[in-house]
């Protein structure tokens, strides 16, 4: 016991190791892997991500413009990222919050509106 007096009494008067999780959150690294996240405005619906996917958490329709995403399937390789040529799909630093289910993600194409007088 009385070996451990200099350690206890150390740590009384000293600052945690540790930072305050839900309080303060640590910047993310450079490279850092994070989540995956796609821009549908530039997609073409190619199915070039979800034919390259080794966890098969990307499905594309092509004739529906729409993509689904399971970000918990997801093993955040960056195969997606490398394959994609127009840029859509990104790999962020920010991960995800825990989650009780497992939701999927659903991009869809914007629907272009037509004028009156370009019918």
């Amino acid at each position: 016991m009385p070996k451990m007096l200099p350690t206890v009494l150390g740590n009384l008067v000293s600052k945690p190791a540790t930072r305050p999780h839900p309080y303060r959150r640590r910047e993310a690294f450079a490279r850092a892997r994070g989540r995956i996240i796609f821009d549908v405005k530039q997609c073409v619906f190619c199915g070039a991500c979800a034919l390259r996917c080794p966890a098969s958490a990307i499905r594309v329709d092509r004739n529906e413009r729409e993509l689904v995403f399971e970000p918990f399937r997801c093993i955040i390789c960056g195969v997606c990222v490398e394959t994609c040529r127009r840029g859509c799909a990104q790999m962020i630093p920010h991960y995800h919050s825990p989650a009780y289910t497992k939701p999927e993600e659903y991009y869809r194409a914007p629907v272009e509106v037509k004028e009156e007088n370009q019918l």
